[in-house]
């Protein structure tokens, strides 16, 4: 959601999907890549940028969905 949020600041960044994707999986941790590789079942780099994306939300809205449950 930050990384959606600072791409909304800049509307006319210029960048296409794949670039963004590249960007944000490049800015992770490597704990953080595994995990996505790992929910990819393959590496998330090798996926087009349609199921990539499709990827990344469902476990953004899990990650939400889990912190607002312990509350």
């Amino acid at each position: 959601e930050r990384y959606k949020s600072l791409l909304r600041k800049c509307l006319n960044h210029g960048f296409d999907d794949v670039a963004q994707l590249n960007m944000f999986c490049n800015g992770l941790r490597s704990q953080t890549k595994m995990l996505l590789d790992a929910s990819a079942s393959d590496s998330m780099m090798m996926k087009d940028s349609e199921e990539a994306i499709t990827i990344i939300d469902a476990l953004a809205a899990s990650d939400y969905q889990a912190h607002h449950d312990r509350s």
